[in-house]
């Protein structure tokens, strides 16, 4: 039945009232003057009556939009209330049109917002009203990460203020139908190196349509491989959107352009460091590691994806190079996602790739702000900064003890030869015994990385002239400007008690240390297995001492701030990996023989994963043979098997958790590799290894067409793997059971696999000790100074809890000088009076990670964050991805 309506109650009220009808009231309530009634002032206005349905916000949760617009989406319990909706903001007809989007509901993009709270409300058809509250932020930000970083340089010339806004710009790119002869003309002498994929494109003035290479996409769409390049400032930084796009033709959220499949590929960049203007988004797989044109011959899975149909995202913030930040990372993501949802359409899922510091902030942000991606292809990866920073740290300070240092000029040759002849270590030689790795790895990471972390840089990135750096002498009230200041905002600063001559001087404290080596025995494996002394080892544990505030070398070890730690942990920037089981990950990695990349790191995310879910079957491993990146076509491969993965999940409408999802519906293709063989016998093959891009996806040698080989039965990739995987760690158990498993076979050859798999326990007893040579010496998988130390391979403990000395520790060998365990151990009790780490403990200030933090807003920080009111959430964000990944809310 249809409800009464507010406008003809009032209606009522007003014909009674004028007819003097209605009786008296208790309140003399007459006519006045003989005129209608005088409306009570003190009496609240009627409330129209709430309809039945919901407004819901497709492109961001409705507490974190920026910008000033969402796109919505309107449904009704009775859909004929839809019919002649109107829709108002603050009361004021919406600048919007909603449109039928085919499910019975209605979409349109809302503009105009104004700054904080905005109430949208739709009227029915009858009248009756739905309401939602959308939060608007700034688009330059902050959304969720706080007070920003001071001083900012807007280096784009079109900034309308001091937040760097300017208009969204646009240009086109193409491909050119005959890429070799494009390399050819394009190569320039005097600036050697390959050509860019891409040619400028003038659509005023664009080339012969024959001039241009068609595509098909993954849907099926044939087009002109014409990409539009979208780039802004969102965040006080810049961003880069890129698509396939025809011309001339219109796009909008509600009606895309066919070509486009609805994914989204977000690409990062390479190193560590901070910056106090603007910077670039990265454009490569391997951005920051690669010089630019060299795509073609390295790997491109960008050109890959935007041929296929995808649309490609990068930001300067989500550069790990530009910004360590990942809360501002992540947020710059987020205020992208929406631009896209609102501008282009809803997406089905977004799938991350980079290397080395691309990789980084992949796990990081994908731990702390579940739902930016759903599927990581990390390569040349490390799992998070402030773990690997301990590594640096451990590496700096033993590197200063042997005098394994470049001398910064003429002066510092001598002092550094004095450190290496008195060392009391045999240089090089057993260096790598206190390392857990080949020496040249501690001298480039000091040289790429740890200068990042200094507060006195003497080349702040991106700072204006005029603007005085810190220097502990002559500036102490100088702009720090290293790694840890600039994550203020999660680490929160120092207390009075500990404070620095210079923190006093200022009276306040500057951001706190999570890190320590506080009981660190260094070398002590090393010590147990004979390969350093008893002497060698107590001098440098009594000498080696730390870091400070400054991170300057101090005598006393360094001492983790308390309340940074827990931060540290509770903030994701210690990845626990406990926030990872909903995503897919295939991580790509080669051989290091010492150019800090080493491939420890993958099993090191691998055993993180274990400890945190009881497996890391949501994770696979491709080695390789080609340094750091393990194949040149690695990228482009790994993008197909993490597409075919994603939209097995997306099809599968059961009710299981994610994380289930996402075993039950991992393709043969996604597992684990040694060698890059199997990439020839592919359901997307056959992909050549060491190619990179010049044969993929179409040989840029006319003529050549791979497609005419007859494709392989997928299986035969797995006994391929199987097989060549011997080659870096030979496991007879597991041979059997992937070769039988994946033919199919384990109930036809039970009767003679299974004799086999007996025979095999003793055959284990003799190759154990191949596998850890050629894990050692084939994938380069080292160790860090911590797991010398006794630490396990998730290297999770930045401050360790405390034991006594156990003299256990410390077995009898002459050739070490170990004559009687208890007497060395009363040695080492004068070197470590409070004790020695105690790794069967859990880290100290580990607390549980928790996600979607805020930390306040542009005036008020809110140290360490607070969860976010889901309440206020509701029915937001689906636009990020189609059902099946849980992304809204």
């Amino acid at each position: 039945m249809k409800k009464t309506t507010t406008a003809a109650l009032l209606a009522a009220l007003l014909a009674l009232t004028a007819c003097g009808g209605g009786g008296g009231s208790s309140s003399g309530g007459g006519s006045v003057g003989g005129g209608g009634g005088t409306p009570n002032p003190s009496e609240p206005e009627p409330q129209p009556e709430a309809g039945e349905g919901r407004i819901q916000v497709l492109s961001n949760r409705a507490d974190l939009i920026s910008g000033g617009d969402a796109l919505i989406r309107v449904e009704a319990d009775d859909p004929a209330n839809l019919r002649g909706a109107r829709l108002l903001v603050g009361g004021e007809p919406a600048r919007a049109e909603l449109v039928a989007d085919g499910d019975g509901g209605l979409k349109g993009l809302v503009s105009g917002l104004a700054l904080g709270e905005n109430r949208l409300r739709v009227v029915l058809a009858d009248d009756t009203v739905l309401d939602r509250t959308v939060i608007n932020h700034p688009n330059g930000g902050p959304v969720f990460s706080g007070p920003q970083i001071q001083p900012w340089r807007c280096t784009n010339a079109a900034a309308v203020d001091a937040q760097c806004n300017q208009p969204a710009e646009y240009r086109f790119k193409y491909v050119p139908a005959d890429r070799l002869r494009a390399l050819i003309t394009g190569f320039d002498p005097m600036n050697p190196g390959l050509p860019a994929s891409f040619l400028d494109y003038d659509p005023d003035q664009p080339p012969p349509a024959e001039e241009i290479a068609t595509v098909t996409t993954d849907t099926g769409v044939e087009v002109p491989f014409i990409v539009r390049v979208e780039t802004g400032v969102q965040n006080r930084d810049r961003y880069q959107i890129m698509t396939l796009y025809r011309p001339g033709q219109p796009w909008t959220a509600t009606a895309p352009q066919d070509q486009w499949n609805g994914k989204l590929l977000i690409h990062h960049g390479g190193n560590v460091g901070v910056s106090f203007a603007m910077g670039e988004p990265p454009n490569g797989d391997i951005a920051g590691t690669a010089p630019d044109g060299a795509e073609l011959l390295l790997g491109d899975s960008i050109s890959v994806a935007l041929g296929r149909g995808f649309m490609t995202l990068s930001t300067a913030q989500a550069n790990l190079g530009h910004n360590v930040n990942l809360v501002t990372a992540a947020e710059s993501l987020m205020m992208a996602k929406e631009r896209i949802v609102e501008q282009y359409g809803e997406l089905r899922y977004t799938i991350g790739t980079g290397c080395s510091g691309g990789a980084i902030a992949q796990q990081h942000v994908a731990n702390a702000y579940p739902g930016i991606y759903q599927g990581l292809i990390v390569q040349c990866s490390y799992p998070d900064v402030w773990t690997t920073a301990t590594q640096f740290a451990d590496y700096n300070l033993l590197s200063r003890y042997f005098g394994n240092q470049i001398p910064e000029g003429p002066e510092d040759f001598v002092s550094v030869v004095s450190r290496l002849l008195g060392s009391g270590v045999i240089p090089v030689a057993q260096w790598s015994a206190f390392y857990g790795h080949l020496p040249l790895n501690p001298v480039l990471s000091d040289l790429a990385f740890f200068p990042s972390a200094s507060p006195d840089q003497a080349d702040c990135p991106g700072l204006e002239e005029g603007v005085t750096v810190y220097d502990r002498e002559s500036a102490p009230d100088g702009l720090r400007c290293g790694l840890l200041d600039y994550m203020k905002n999660q680490f929160g600063t120092r207390p009075p008690e500990v404070w620095s001559p210079n923190e006093s001087l200022l009276s306040r404290g500057f951001t706190g240390i999570p890190l320590d080596n506080t009981g660190v025995q260094y070398g002590l494996r090393a010590l147990q297995q004979g390969l350093i002394s008893g002497n060698q080892f107590i001098n440098l544990n009594r000498d080696i001492g730390g870091l400070d505030v400054d991170i300057d070398p101090q005598p006393a070890r360094t001492v983790a701030d308390p309340r940074t730690l827990r931060n540290a942990y509770r903030t994701g920037a210690i990845n626990t990996a406990e926030h990872l089981g909903n995503v897919p990950i295939i991580d790509l990695r080669g051989p290091d023989p010492g150019l800090a990349h080493d491939a420890y790191h993958s099993w090191q995310m691998r055993a993180r994963l274990e400890a945190a879910q009881g497996n890391a079957d949501n994770q696979v491993i491709w080695y390789g043979a080609f340094p750091l990146a393990g194949d040149t076509v690695y990228t482009t491969e790994a993008l197909l098997v993490m597409d075919r993965w994603l939209a097995d999940i997306e099809a599968d409408a059961g009710d299981a958790p994610l994380a289930d999802k996402v075993v039950a519906n991992k393709p043969i293709q996604a597992r684990d590799r040694c060698l890059s063989v199997s990439s020839l016998l592919g359901a997307d093959g056959p992909i050549v290894p060491f190619t990179g891009n010049l044969l993929y996806p179409d040989p840029i040698l006319p003529g050549l067409d791979l497609s005419l080989l007859p494709p392989p039965p997928s299986e035969l990739g797995v006994v391929v793997d199987a097989v060549t995987g011997q080659l870096c760690g030979l496991d007879v158990d597991g041979l059997v059971d992937t070769v039988g498993g994946s033919l199919g076979l384990d109930g036809l050859l039970g009767p003679i696999l299974n004799p086999l798999l007996g025979l095999a326990d003793p055959l284990l007893a003799l190759t154990d000790p191949v596998v850890d040579l050629q894990q050692l010496l084939v994938q380069t998988r080292f160790g860090t100074p911590r797991t010398v130390a006794g630490d396990d391979v998730t290297t999770l403990t930045n401050k360790c809890a405390l034991r006594p000395v156990d003299p256990a520790d410390y077995p009898v060998n002459p050739l070490t000088g170990v004559f009687s365990s208890e007497a060395f151990a009363a040695r080492v009790s004068e070197v470590f009076p409070d004790g020695v780490c105690d790794y069967s403990q859990p880290p100290v200030g580990r607390v549980p990670t928790l996600t979607w933090l805020s930390y306040g807003n542009a005036e008020r920080v809110i140290t360490g964050g607070q969860p976010m009111n889901d309440a206020a959430a509701e029915d937001s964000r689906s636009g990020w991805a189609t059902p099946a990944f849980q992304v809204g809310m």
